[in-house]
Protein backbone atom coordinates (compact mmCIF):
# COMPACT_ATOMS: atom_id res chain seq x y z
CA UNK A 1 0.00 0.00 0.00
CA UNK A 2 2.72 2.19 0.47
CA UNK A 3 4.08 1.82 -2.58
CA UNK A 4 0.78 3.15 -4.50
CA UNK A 5 0.76 6.17 -2.06
CA UNK A 6 4.18 7.45 -2.89
CA UNK A 7 3.11 6.69 -6.76
CA UNK A 8 -0.39 8.67 -6.73
CA UNK A 9 1.99 11.71 -4.79
CA UNK A 10 4.14 11.35 -7.36
CA UNK A 11 1.46 11.69 -10.27
CA UNK A 12 0.14 14.31 -8.62
CA UNK A 13 3.22 16.29 -8.03
CA UNK A 14 4.04 15.89 -12.12
CA UNK A 15 -0.18 16.97 -12.74
CA UNK A 16 1.01 19.91 -10.78
CA UNK A 17 4.21 20.61 -12.69
CA UNK A 18 2.02 20.26 -16.05
CA UNK A 19 -0.33 22.30 -15.28
CA UNK A 20 2.03 25.54 -13.86
CA UNK A 21 4.27 24.64 -17.09
CA UNK A 22 0.81 24.75 -19.31
CA UNK A 23 -0.64 28.29 -17.10
CA UNK A 24 2.97 29.79 -18.45
CA UNK A 25 2.60 28.70 -21.59
CA UNK A 26 6.03 26.79 -21.86
CA UNK A 27 4.43 23.49 -23.11
CA UNK A 28 3.75 25.11 -26.58
CA UNK A 29 6.14 25.30 -29.69
CA UNK A 30 6.92 28.98 -30.40
CA UNK A 31 6.29 29.90 -34.25
CA UNK A 32 9.13 29.30 -36.16
CA UNK A 33 10.05 32.38 -37.95
CA UNK A 34 11.75 31.74 -41.59
CA UNK A 35 15.40 32.51 -41.46
CA UNK A 36 17.59 33.06 -44.11
CA UNK A 37 20.07 30.40 -45.09
CA UNK A 38 23.73 31.16 -47.30
CA UNK A 39 25.26 29.56 -49.86
CA UNK A 40 29.10 29.91 -50.66
CA UNK A 41 31.38 28.96 -52.78
CA UNK A 42 34.86 28.81 -53.02
CA UNK A 43 37.02 28.47 -56.23
CA UNK A 44 40.38 28.65 -57.11
CA UNK A 45 41.56 29.86 -60.70
CA UNK A 46 38.21 28.81 -61.75
CA UNK A 47 38.25 25.91 -60.20
CA UNK A 48 35.54 25.02 -57.56
CA UNK A 49 37.04 23.74 -54.44
CA UNK A 50 34.02 23.82 -52.27
CA UNK A 51 30.56 24.70 -51.17
CA UNK A 52 29.13 25.01 -48.02
CA UNK A 53 25.83 25.80 -46.77
CA UNK A 54 25.64 28.40 -43.70
CA UNK A 55 22.73 29.07 -41.44
CA UNK A 56 23.73 32.01 -39.41
CA UNK A 57 25.47 35.34 -40.50
CA UNK A 58 28.11 34.16 -37.88
CA UNK A 59 28.61 30.98 -39.95
CA UNK A 60 28.45 32.64 -43.52
CA UNK A 61 31.46 35.11 -41.64
CA UNK A 62 33.92 32.21 -40.89
CA UNK A 63 32.98 30.57 -44.37
CA UNK A 64 34.13 33.61 -46.57
CA UNK A 65 36.96 34.49 -44.04
CA UNK A 66 38.03 30.48 -44.93
CA UNK A 67 38.30 31.07 -48.23
CA UNK A 68 39.76 34.42 -48.13
CA UNK A 69 42.61 32.84 -45.94
CA UNK A 70 43.12 29.97 -48.55
CA UNK A 71 43.33 32.79 -51.55
CA UNK A 72 39.94 31.45 -53.04
CA UNK A 73 37.32 33.85 -54.82
CA UNK A 74 34.06 33.31 -53.14
CA UNK A 75 30.10 33.60 -53.88
CA UNK A 76 27.57 33.90 -51.02
CA UNK A 77 24.02 33.36 -52.52
CA UNK A 78 20.98 34.11 -50.04
CA UNK A 79 18.53 31.89 -49.95
CA UNK A 80 14.95 32.61 -47.78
Amino acid sequence: MDNHNMRLLWFESFQKHQDELEAANLLKLQAMEPQCRYYVEASLDGKLEWTEWAYTTHERDQLVQDAKDCGFSYTVEEHE
